[in-house]
Protein backbone atom coordinates (compact mmCIF):
# COMPACT_ATOMS: atom_id res chain seq x y z
CA UNK A 1 0.00 0.00 0.00
CA UNK A 2 1.28 3.38 -0.74
CA UNK A 3 1.75 5.98 1.89
CA UNK A 4 -0.54 8.84 1.44
CA UNK A 5 0.79 12.66 1.43
CA UNK A 6 -1.35 13.24 4.62
CA UNK A 7 0.17 10.13 6.33
CA UNK A 8 3.81 11.46 5.08
CA UNK A 9 3.57 15.20 6.93
CA UNK A 10 1.66 13.89 10.06
CA UNK A 11 4.76 11.39 10.41
CA UNK A 12 7.56 14.60 9.62
CA UNK A 13 5.37 16.87 11.94
CA UNK A 14 5.28 14.01 15.00
CA UNK A 15 9.27 13.85 14.48
CA UNK A 16 9.82 17.68 14.36
CA UNK A 17 7.93 17.87 17.45
CA UNK A 18 10.01 15.26 19.15
CA UNK A 19 13.56 16.72 18.17
CA UNK A 20 12.17 20.32 19.34
CA UNK A 21 11.35 18.57 22.74
CA UNK A 22 14.80 16.78 23.48
CA UNK A 23 16.32 19.94 22.54
CA UNK A 24 14.33 21.77 24.77
CA UNK A 25 14.72 19.38 27.64
CA UNK A 26 18.29 19.04 26.97
CA UNK A 27 18.53 22.83 27.50
CA UNK A 28 16.34 22.66 30.47
CA UNK A 29 18.72 20.34 32.38
CA UNK A 30 21.67 21.71 31.06
CA UNK A 31 20.65 25.48 32.32
CA UNK A 32 19.32 23.94 35.79
CA UNK A 33 23.01 22.24 36.22
CA UNK A 34 25.15 25.10 35.73
CA UNK A 35 23.03 27.26 37.69
CA UNK A 36 22.48 26.00 40.94
CA UNK A 37 25.61 27.49 43.34
CA UNK A 38 28.19 25.26 44.19
CA UNK A 39 27.61 24.05 48.03
CA UNK A 40 29.82 23.01 50.76
CA UNK A 41 28.66 19.21 50.50
CA UNK A 42 30.00 19.47 46.91
CA UNK A 43 33.24 21.02 47.89
CA UNK A 44 33.68 17.95 50.18
CA UNK A 45 32.64 15.63 47.78
CA UNK A 46 35.35 17.23 45.06
CA UNK A 47 37.68 17.22 48.03
CA UNK A 48 37.22 13.35 49.04
CA UNK A 49 37.81 12.19 45.41
CA UNK A 50 40.79 14.24 45.10
CA UNK A 51 42.32 13.42 48.07
CA UNK A 52 41.21 9.67 47.85
CA UNK A 53 40.00 10.31 51.51
CA UNK A 54 36.38 10.02 52.80
CA UNK A 55 34.38 12.94 53.43
CA UNK A 56 34.56 11.78 57.42
CA UNK A 57 38.39 11.69 56.79
CA UNK A 58 38.17 15.97 55.27
CA UNK A 59 35.72 16.18 58.19
CA UNK A 60 38.20 15.30 61.17
CA UNK A 61 41.22 17.18 59.42
CA UNK A 62 38.90 20.20 59.85
CA UNK A 63 38.51 19.73 63.10
CA UNK A 64 42.25 19.59 63.69
CA UNK A 65 42.40 23.18 64.35
CA UNK A 66 39.26 23.78 66.49
CA UNK A 67 38.26 22.71 69.96
CA UNK A 68 36.54 19.78 68.73
CA UNK A 69 36.14 16.52 70.01
CA UNK A 70 36.33 12.86 68.21
CA UNK A 71 32.81 12.33 69.68
CA UNK A 72 31.09 16.04 68.21
CA UNK A 73 33.15 15.11 64.84
CA UNK A 74 30.80 11.91 64.89
CA UNK A 75 27.66 13.75 65.87
CA UNK A 76 28.04 16.36 63.36
CA UNK A 77 29.33 13.50 60.64
CA UNK A 78 26.04 11.95 61.02
CA UNK A 79 23.87 15.60 60.94
CA UNK A 80 25.90 16.01 57.02
CA UNK A 81 25.13 12.37 56.30
CA UNK A 82 20.97 13.15 57.73
CA UNK A 83 20.52 16.81 56.51
CA UNK A 84 23.51 17.74 54.47
CA UNK A 85 24.14 20.57 57.41
CA UNK A 86 27.95 21.14 58.40
CA UNK A 87 29.21 22.78 61.10
CA UNK A 88 31.07 25.91 61.53
CA UNK A 89 34.99 24.33 61.41
CA UNK A 90 33.88 22.49 57.68
CA UNK A 91 32.41 25.51 56.71
CA UNK A 92 36.15 27.35 57.66
CA UNK A 93 37.84 25.05 56.44
CA UNK A 94 35.80 24.37 52.88
CA UNK A 95 36.03 28.14 52.73
CA UNK A 96 40.26 28.26 53.21
CA UNK A 97 41.21 25.52 50.51
CA UNK A 98 38.42 26.92 48.23
CA UNK A 99 40.67 27.99 45.61
CA UNK A 100 43.10 25.22 45.36
CA UNK A 101 39.85 22.50 44.80
CA UNK A 102 38.39 25.22 41.99
CA UNK A 103 42.04 24.84 40.84
CA UNK A 104 41.85 20.94 40.41
CA UNK A 105 40.40 18.84 37.97
CA UNK A 106 39.46 15.37 38.63
CA UNK A 107 41.68 12.48 37.00
CA UNK A 108 40.59 10.92 33.92
CA UNK A 109 38.63 7.68 34.37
Amino acid sequence: MIPTIDSQIETLFLLALAVITIQWLYRQTNSTIRSRAVSVPDYLYKMARLTGASEYDIFRKSAEEWPVSESMVKEHFKAYLLHEVTPCYVNAFVRKHKRRVDELRFPPV
